[in-house]
């Protein structure tokens, strides 16, 4: 079920962001999921378990959350700016609510969650401290997992990427904030026992299949590069990909950051 007070967020977004949101709804799930073996380790850590009341931040199109309650049967809330990505949500039974979470108070009480998970979303948030400062209002002693890149892992991710798409590593490097920034934020915060587990998010072929995932810029870093380099990257990569017998794979490598709130 989709709630939301009025849809003034997604005229919002779309003129805060670059990344046209309701566009990319349209193809998200042919491209973009996260592996059982990754959503398992974030059960583990956030300590999630049947019943558990969960906020899923910047949940797009519900992907994890729909994990979440198969894998556990977690009471799971996604929240998000775009509504177009969560009329997809909603679509699959999910309980979902559109509000700003980079100025808008989450709108829950004190101490509503038991847990509360964030998949590449900190890096789209301008006030990181205010939306981690909310996290701690509305979570009950439980545990605040995020799963982002460090910077060292965008340096180094995709060395064919980086090869095609010079700009790639700083439009990432300038969104994603700093590991010891987020360290910081969270300890000010309150948040106890904080962490880092670094993980492999995906092995990826680099293949036609990938060329097609690129070509929709299923990443949102393609929207925000020059479209000539886009297109001009595109060109290389399809002809490294032709000229190989057989793919190379490559890890996506991410950092798991966690910390626990005690009281």
């Amino acid at each position: 079920m989709l709630y939301t007070e009025n849809n003034y967020f997604e005229t919002q977004s779309r003129n805060r962001m670059a990344v046209n949101y309701t566009d990319i709804s349209k193809t998200y799930d042919n491209y973009r999921s996260y592996p059982e073996s990754l959503i398992k380790k974030v059960i583990s850590l956030g300590k999630i378990s049947r019943g558990k009341k969960v906020l899923d931040l910047g949940c797009g199109t519900g992907n994890i959350a729909r994990q979440l309650r198969k894998l556990v049967k977690a009471d799971v809330i996604g929240v998000d700016v775009s509504f177009a990505m969560l009329k997809v949500a909603s679509g699959k039974s999910l309980q979902v609510v559109c509000t700003d979470i980079d100025s808008q108070q989450l709108p829950f009480g004190d101490g509503s969650f038991d847990a509360i998970i964030g998949a590449y979303v900190i890096h789209q948030i301008k006030n990181l401290n205010f939306i981690l400062s909310e996290c701690y209002r509305v979570l009950r002693p439980g545990v605040l997992v995020l799963l982002t890149s460090t910077h060292k892992q965008i340096e180094n991710q995709h060395p064919i990427i980086k090869d095609f798409f010079p700009s790639y590593v700083d439009i990432d490097k300038s969104r994603f904030p700093d590991i010891h920034r987020i360290d910081y934020l969270l300890n000010s915060l309150g948040f106890k026992d904080i962490k880092h587990q670094e993980v492999i998010v995906e092995n990826i072929p680099i293949d036609y299949e990938y060329l097609q995932k690129v070509k929709s810029k299923y990443v949102s870093t393609y929207h925000l590069m020059p479209q000539s380099e886009f297109e001009n990257g595109i060109k290389q990569l399809e002809s490294f990909i032709t000229n190989r017998k057989q793919p190379e794979f490559r890890d996506w490598h991410g950092t798991i950051v966690y910390g626990l709130k005690t009281n």
